[in-house]
């Protein structure tokens, strides 16, 4: 992995990390702000559990799991094919590894991830999240939809990417 990679990486994880110190220092003692009436707002959040809180006090699980996530994404970041969707590939697995170390951080050392972001959809109050979640499900989303496309472009005998 490039020197530009790694340093890309770090810069992702310490914004995440200076949200979350943000967020422990600002909002923690007020629990919620407002920020758009019946819609967003920051909202402090021990979460020691994964998305959406479940799986509540599994800490050592979600450790393991996601040292076994970046040692697979790791090893595959540097074996990425050179085609057109190489640079994508690369960028989902950054995010990836960026958010699953922002959070490795968090379960590592505090015990439990922060969140933050609190949204509230037709009355219905939507799971707590933070940036490093963002990161995660956005690498997520990108690399699915890099993994459809080949399929689809195999399953179609045309150029294998």
């Amino acid at each position: 992995m490039k020197i530009k990679y790694i340093l890309i990486i770090l810069l992702f994880i310490c914004f995440d990390q200076i949200s979350k110190i943000i967020c422990f220092n600002y909002l923690k003692p007020i629990e919620s702000l407002e920020i758009i009436k019946n819609f967003f707002y920051l909202t402090y959040v021990e979460n020691k559990g994964a998305a959406f809180g479940i799986l509540q006090g599994a800490r050592y699980i979600f450790i393991i799991l996601t040292i076994i996530v970046l040692i697979f994404c790791f090893y595959y970041f540097n074996k990425i094919p050179k085609n057109k969707f190489e640079i994508f590939n690369k960028i989902s697995l950054i995010l990836i590894i960026s958010g699953a170390i922002g959070n490795l951080i968090d379960r590592i050392f505090r015990g439990y991830v922060i969140d933050m972001f609190h949204f509230i959809f037709w009355g219905n109050s939507f799971a707590v999240f933070n940036i490093a979640d963002i990161f995660v499900v956005c690498g997520t989303i990108l690399l699915s939809l890099i993994i459809l496309f080949s399929d689809y472009k195999k399953n179609n005998n045309k150029e294998v990417l």
